[in-house]
């Protein structure tokens, strides 16, 4: 089969500034992609671009057949065709409750049923959720946000599920919950590309996994082959 995502001699920055540099990866059906790499290598940025968020400048972006790239793809079309994202530090609506954050992961969707029907999921996935779901978002603890987060995009029933982060400023075994999250939506058959800095836990969930340093894909394996790889360990592991 093609992969879902196929990525390749990506460019992008801001201003005038380069941050990736014809960087390629790609996923396939039913995989967990990890990427690694260190504060400021530029995985922040190649999600935002994949999203349609910042503009790619060269290269190719193929999702499920379509080059979001040569044609131009808007961010909210990227979402209708399946990718979606829970960005780095949550971004939620603070003001909204957890229903409503919901709700609004579903605003390209016209299927009132089916939106009440995963809002239900949502909650039998975080069960807190259900708790403080007319509370305002801003109002809950990191983990829940997470979790929220989370829960938010996969409003959108995507194909390609783009994690930025999970893991950012959350007590141990919160982080033991959301991964054990991320395991059960790839049993689901949600494809995810998992951006973290937590490179062992990271690479603990993945198939395969690419490092990235200073925009550029330097490394890249089957996970458990760059978990035991020393160089990854040194840089990434703190072995």
């Amino acid at each position: 089969m093609p992969p879902l995502l196929d990525v390749r001699d990506l460019e992008a920055g801001y201003g005038p500034i380069n941050v990736l540099h014809r960087l390629s990866l790609s996923v396939d059906p039913g995989e967990i992609v990890a990427m690694i790499g260190a504060n400021g290598a530029g995985k922040s940025t190649t999600l935002m671009t994949l999203s349609g968020v910042v503009r790619a400048r060269a290269g190719r972006i193929v999702f499920d057949g379509k080059d979001l790239v040569a044609d131009r793809v808007p961010a909210h079309m990227i979402v209708r065709l399946g990718l979606a994202q829970s960005p780095e530090g949550r971004k939620i609506f603070p003001r909204l409750s957890v229903l409503e954050n919901l709700q609004m992961g579903a605003f390209t969707r016209t299927d009132p049923d089916g939106v009440a029907k995963d809002i239900e999921k949502a909650f039998t996935m975080f069960p807190i959720l259900r708790e403080r779901q007319h509370q305002a978002g801003g109002l809950l603890s990191g983990g829940q946000q997470q979790m929220l987060a989370i829960a938010r995009a996969l409003m959108a029933r995507p194909k390609l599920l783009l994690l930025d982060e999970p893991s950012l400023g959350l007590a141990p075994q919160i982080v033991v919950q959301i991964f054990d999250v991320i395991r059960e939506l790839n049993r689901q058959g949600v494809s995810i590309l998992l951006v973290e800095q937590n490179a062992r836990m990271a690479l603990k969930v993945a198939h395969r996994g690419y490092v990235l340093e200073t925009g550029r894909i330097t490394f890249t394996d089957k996970a458990d082959v760059l978990l035991h790889d020393p160089r990854i360990r040194a840089a990434y592991l703190g072995e």
